[in-house]
């Protein structure tokens, strides 16, 4: 045996490891030598000093580097920071490639022997540690040492081929186990990176998107329903697949697999021929299933052309090139193309620029046939979309979103009030949320196409703005009369144990929007979101309600994989409460209260980046911005001290939740089946549930239905301002006492109060212990301890954060409770006898004791 195989593992001869370290570390040591040679011979003239770095290299290239379709991976290790220095010792193979290839713009001679090593690679991962014959070993080592002559001839560093010469004498005697397999794992790596399938779409040489391509057809769609035209017309269309590269035996395969697929003949000679031809037939029945006629002919390529009779088939035609199932169609193919030639092969769907402007034009000619018609449009299109916001000013919303808008199902929201009964103790908080649901949409759509922008990488695509933006918009549909009276309150009064959520019900809302008036909004979705795939309903659902653990080991959500995780973190965020519906409801609440907050959220949104922590994707924030988060809890925990959990509006809702409790089996609402309901009953039908809103109590009041008595002298209490009385109440320090259950306190108070009255009234019935609780959103934990942050210069790395690194006046609690006690009768005598015994367990329990005059005594808290 000679020296060296002693340690080489039986499953891997020598003259395949010998072969695989060579590949590794010369093609690693030329590949890098040519990148920095281009480096050097990209800088411009007169730049100091000489040449650029490989930072400032990166830099320069930026957009070009990012808007490549391939290596999301590798543009993330390319850009972790711009001001840390790049280290390309640590470079691999793939990274080096990637590069040559994308940015350097090498000449022809030397691509062609970089894809030699490419092609030499693909070999030798093929054969997965098998022997190599003699006569093949030869020739492998030859065409390498071919290769880097010629790549050292180009560098003009006749010493480097020297240097590779012993590299490749030495291995063979030298190779170790563990070498040949980080080698062998390297190769494997940059073979994968490169195997990653891709469908791309090529519209120009400019690259534009396939959802520009969608929406421009959409637009047209709209144009022409709007107007009242015909949709009907006859459209020449061609789509075709091809490879991508140089491989002209892959092209000769693909041909060839056409004609037979033309001429009928499925070759059964080799399993790989018929798969690809079976593919391509598969291709053309899913096509001839949505309508349009389908022809085919070869060119080096497979073109598909048809004729569709409406922008709708052609557009489901586009929805399915660029879907799931063609991409699986492609990636079969792919696969058996390469086992035929040996090689890597990489397919992309095009459409024929010329072919995509013909269709362009021809639209455009049958729309501007009718001038009254494009101008009647272009009427409509400036009122259609742009909504005048008192925070935000002109907000132009998707066209869908304005079809979402338009629904019975939401133009409920007009009817419930944001604030519940806030309007009763401030006048000026009368909003609705109608108008809150349209601001979070705004700010969903802002926050993701700011994070597009920033971040290409990301894959945020026009369709998943859309998705976000329409869950925004309905995640409010489910709130009952009165919002969390309703789901607090009266719910669960009349039906114990449920867990019942208003989230629960604008999922439920959302459904039967889509499905009500003859599905047409349904229809809508479908043509509008751009490549609709039914996932993308569940997605929206996902969005409204996020039942599931974001951090669970295995991902639970379906709408989207984990890779675009940070998506359910925009609309209703459970892991730290940072979301644009927090950040509407604090601007706009703030504002119609008429009181001032030091929070904007703009400063968050331009603070904002994806990455990647906890093992998935998740949105961050500057490390200086962490002030602005404690001021937005802050703020949030303002609003609930000052107008959510004030007295008089608590005592009002009780009011009312006494009122649709006594009114709730003497009114009923249609639901789908024809069957009169409940109000309790209506949360299961949302027919029903469409008809319920703040004006239950007008409607109460208009009645002279016998049973409505009791409702009818509560609704006239509220309207006279003859509220339930506030006798006394506290704050407790939650850090110190922990917190207090309600239970627990009506328990022990009821007691003491019993020992002191003759009364055998029910307490019950005209006594109620309220426990508020206050906190910054996480209990009484730092709501920042849950977000996640990055430093100027280490954009690519997540870290947390302490509020002793933000401020030394931040506050070490950030809980407390307010505890109340309510009565609904005016009884002087029973007054008394709460104070004192609520004073005595204030006492008992080390709780400060209540401060100011008895109630009785002023006139009603307003």
């Amino acid at each position: 045996m000679k020296k060296g195989q002693q340690n080489m593992p039986t499953h891997k001869p020598v003259k395949y490891s010998h072969l695989i370290t060579v590949l590794h570390r010369c093609g690693r040591r030329i590949t890098k030598e040519l990148f920095l040679k281009r480096v050097q011979d990209l800088t411009p003239e007169g730049h100091e000093p000489f040449p650029w770095t490989v930072d400032q290299f990166l830099e320069a290239n930026r957009e070009t580097i990012l808007k490549c379709r391939q290596g999301k991976d590798l543009k993330r290790k390319l850009f972790p920071g711009y001001a840390r220095q790049t280290n390309v010792d640590y470079w691999d193979l793939t990274t080096f490639c990637f590069l040559l290839f994308n940015v350097c713009d090498l000449r022809p001679a030397v691509r062609q022997d970089i894809n030699c090593l490419r092609q030499l690679r693909n070999k030798l991962v093929h054969l997965g540690g098998g022997d190599v014959t003699d006569q093949k070993y030869q020739t492998y080592l030859d065409t390498m040492k071919g290769v880097l002559n010629r790549c050292t001839n180009e560098l003009d560093k006749p010493e480097l081929m020297a240097e590779l010469e012993n590299v490749i004498a030495e291995s063979m005697q030298t190779v170790q186990v563990a070498d040949v397999e980080e080698d062998e794992e390297e190769l494997k790596q940059w073979y994968m990176e490169e195997q990653k399938f891709h469908v791309g779409i090529e519209i120009a040489q400019d690259g534009q998107d396939i959802d520009e391509v969608k929406a421009t057809l959409l637009n047209f769609q709209m144009k022409f329903e709007e107007n009242e035209m015909s949709t009907k017309m006859d459209l020449s269309f061609t789509i075709g697949i091809r490879v991508i590269g140089m491989n002209r035996q892959a092209e000769e395969v693909l041909s060839a697999a056409q004609q037979c697929s033309a001429s009928g003949k499925v070759p059964f000679e080799r399993s790989s021929a018929r798969t690809i031809s079976i593919g391509i037939e598969r291709i053309k029945e899913d096509v001839r299933q949505m309508g349009p006629d389908v022809e085919s002919d070869s060119k080096g390529s497979v073109m598909f052309k048809f004729t569709c009779f409406s922008v709708t088939s052609l557009i489901y035609l586009v929805d399915y090139f660029t879907g799931a199932t063609m991409q699986r169609r492609v990636q079969d193919i792919t696969k058996a193309i390469e086992d035929m030639v040996d090689d890597m092969v990489a397919l992309q769907i095009y459409i024929p620029p010329t072919i995509y402007q013909e269709v362009i034009k021809k639209l455009e000619k049958i729309y501007t046939s009718d001038e009254a018609c494009r101008l009647q449009f272009k009427q409509q299109i400036r009122n259609r979309k742009v909504f005048n916001d008192p925070i935000y000013g002109q907000i132009e919303l998707h066209p869908l979103c304005v079809k979402i808008i338009d629904t019975p199902q939401f133009q409920r929201l007009r009817y419930i009030k944001q604030l519940e009964t806030v309007y009763l103790v401030y006048p000026g908080a009368s909003h609705n949320r109608f108008e809150h649901s349209i601001g979070v949409c705004h700010l969903a759509g802002k926050l993701l196409r700011v994070l597009k922008e920033r971040q290409p990488e990301l894959d945020i695509t026009t369709k998943d703005i859309l998705c976000v933006e329409i869950a925004a918009l309905c995640h409010d549909l489910g709130q009952g009369p009165f919002s969390h009276v309703f789901e607090h309150k009266f719910i669960p009064a009349v039906i114990p144990d449920t867990e019942w959520k208003h989230e629960k019900a604008s999922v439920k809302m959302f459904d039967y929007m889509l499905r009500d008036n003859d599905g047409k909004l349904h229809e809508y979705v479908r043509q509008m979101i751009p490549g609709f795939e039914e996932r993308d309903i569940e997605f929206i659902r996902e969005l409204i309600y996020v039942p599931f653990d974001l951090n669970a080991e295995v991902w639970p959500c379906r709408g989207r994989n984990k890779n675009k995780s940070f998506l359910y973190e925009v609309v209703a965020n459970r892991v730290n409460g940072i979301d644009v519906d927090r950040w509407d409801y604090i601007a706009r609440d703030s504002l119609m209260l008429g009181m001032k907050t030091t929070f904007e959220h703009n400063r968050l949104i331009q603070h904002a980046r994806v990455l990647m922590a906890e093992g998935r994707r998740q949105i961050c924030y500057r490390d200086k911005a962490a002030q602005d988060l404690y001021d937005m809890f802050y703020a949030r925990m303002t609003l609930y001290r000052r107008a959510y959990q004030h007295k008089t509006h608590n005592i009002i809702g009780m009011m009312i939740r006494d009122a649709l409790i006594a009114a709730n089996d003497d009114i009923s609402f249609h639901g789908e089946n024809g069957n009169r309901l409940r109000m309790s009953d209506t949360i299961h039908d949302m027919k029903a549930y469409t008809h319920l809103t703040d004006d239950i109590l007008q409607k109460i009041q208009r009645s002279s239905k016998r049973g409505l008595e009791k409702s009818r002298a509560i609704i006239n209490r509220i309207l006279y301002r003859e509220f339930y009385k506030c006798i006394t109440q506290t704050q407790v320090d939650v850090k110190q006492k922990g917190w207090i259950k309600r239970t627990a306190v009506q328990e022990n108070l009821f007691n003491k109060i019993k020992q002191k009255r003759t009364d055998l009234t029910d307490l019950s019935e005209i006594v109620e212990i309220d426990v508020v609780n206050l906190d910054y959103g996480s209990k009484d934990k730092d709501p920042v301890t849950k977000v996640w942050f990055f430093k100027k210069g280490q954009e690519d790395t997540a870290i947390r954060i302490n509020k002793e690194q933000v401020s030394f006046v931040l506050p070490d609690t950030f809980a407390e409770q307010y505890v109340r006690v309510y009565s609904s009768v005016t009884d002087s005598r029973l007054f008394d006898i709460i104070e004192q015994s609520f004073s005595e367990w204030c006492k008992e329990n080390d709780i400060p004791q209540p401060k100011g005059l008895s109630i009785h005594q002023g006139k009603s808290p307003v």
